[in-house]
Formats: structure tokens, sequence, C-alpha cells
């Protein structure tokens, strides 16, 4: 069953590292209830594995992106 719960006002700031994954960056929300008002700030990840740069992954989430971002945000 889709999730219920309703996710917004969430902010996201000067998050760094090395993901060990190639997606380093994974958002999934309801379709239902998308996640709203949600601000990634400065966000400056690292992979150095096999599977080629690293990437986002998104679903039914509004964001507002802001400042460095690596990997490149979401659509």
């Amino acid at each position: 069953a889709p999730s219920r719960v309703k996710i917004s006002g969430i902010t996201f700031s000067n998050i760094r590292g090395t993901s060990t994954t190639p997606v380093g960056v994974t958002m999934q929300c309801s379709k239902a209830y998308p996640c709203q008002n949600i601000k990634v700030q400065e966000i400056n990840l690292s992979y150095n594995g096999p599977g080629g740069p690293i990437t986002s992954s998104c679903a039914n989430v509004k964001a507002s992106y802001s400042g460095k971002q690596v990997p490149d945000p979401c659509n």
C-alpha cells in the first residue's frame, strides 16, 4: 500500500562525504502524498567505485536547490 505520510518543510544543508553506491542522493515519496517544500543546499558527495559517476534518484518530490549540487539534483 502507498504511504500515507506527508513530508514537508525539510532542509538538507551542507552535506559532504563519500557514497558507497553510485546513487548518492535518493528521495522517494508517495505519489498520493508527494514531498513538498524540500530544500537542498550545498551538497558535495563523491563516489569512486564502479558504475559511473554519482547520481541522484527522486520520485514525487517538489524541491528547491541552492549552492553546490554534487551529484546533479533531480529534475
